[in-house]
């Protein structure tokens, strides 16, 4: 199996991985992880500024992982321009940096986050990764099966109550509606891809399931829509600490707008910073 070697500048494989923004990569060794995307597994490690990476798909190999990783951003350029916002951007970026986003295929954003309102991070894994084995084409890599997330058609003829038997609980209705109407041709991702920022939100709501921060996130993490600024509990608790003197009554929405406002295009990464640091407690 060939090894590719990448030489990476302001990467933090952790931080990009354990951020919340993705849900099948789990590490087995030290700055380590395997992970399951869009049709291959990836083994990816960190040794100061170099990647090691192997898959069980050596095609386009560099081209993909480059892609996935955002490796082909200029993130050293984006942190010095982010850091001047104010204080408290820096402290959070100071703790951080080299925090990326991921380009996750759309289909299995959309239906993950489905999965994840209301929901924790390690029942979403499980629950994710229950529809890949058993649905999902099954790969092998270093002697394991692993299993790529299903394509829309690979799940047409999944039950509401078998999509509940994966630990999806009540929105078990919300992923049997989306997958049928993708079938059916009532939702067409690739064309949803191609709207301009307030369509796309507007489309992305009329889904079963999808919420605002929902929406947000799947624009974020698979769109590239950098400047949106999902709020979660984290995010609207650090938000109304640092920017709103604790005040209880602030709303979601005067938050979106300052955030719009004082963070603009890249309020995507910078929530994510802020996001990871309250999660972790250092700021």
């Amino acid at each position: 199996m060939k090894e590719l070697k990448l030489n990476v500048k302001c990467f933090n494989l952790k931080y990009t991985l354990e951020c919340g923004q993705c849900f099948r990569w789990k590490e087995v060794e030290p700055n380590t992880y395997i992970g399951v995307i869009k049709d291959r597994v990836l083994k990816v490690k960190q040794d100061g500024n170099t990647l090691y990476i192997i898959s069980n798909k050596e095609e386009n190999l560099e081209e993909v992982a480059t892609k996935y990783l955002g490796l082909d951003k200029d993130y050293e350029t984006l942190e010095k321009r982010i850091v001047l916002a104010d204080d408290k951007v820096k402290e959070a970026v100071s703790h951080t940096s080299g925090l990326r986003h991921l380009s996750q295929d759309f289909f299995e954003t959309l239906i993950s986050y489905i999965i994840s309102a209301n929901n924790n991070i390690p029942r979403i894994s499980k629950s994710v990764n229950e529809i890949s084995k058993r649905y999902g084409t099954k790969v092998e890599f270093n002697g394991q099966d692993y299993y790529l997330f299903p394509t829309a058609k690979q799940l047409k003829d999944v039950t509401i109550a078998e999509y509940r038997d994966c630990g999806v609980g009540f929105r078990d209705k919300y992923i049997y509606d989306t997958v049928k109407r993708i079938n059916e041709g009532n939702i067409n991702l690739e064309e949803l891809k191609k709207l301009d920022t307030p369509k796309l939100k507007k489309e992305l709501l009329g889904i079963m399931g999808v919420g605002p921060k929902v929406a947000d996130c799947i624009m974020l993490f698979s769109c590239g829509r950098q400047e949106i600024f999902p709020i979660d509990v984290w995010v609207e608790r650090i938000m109304k600490r640092l920017y709103f003197n604790n005040d209880e009554k602030t709303t979601k929405k005067q938050i979106a707008e300052y955030a719009d406002k004082h963070f603009g295009c890249d309020g995507g990464i910078i929530q994510q910073h802020l996001f990871y640091n309250v999660r972790e407690g250092t700021i």
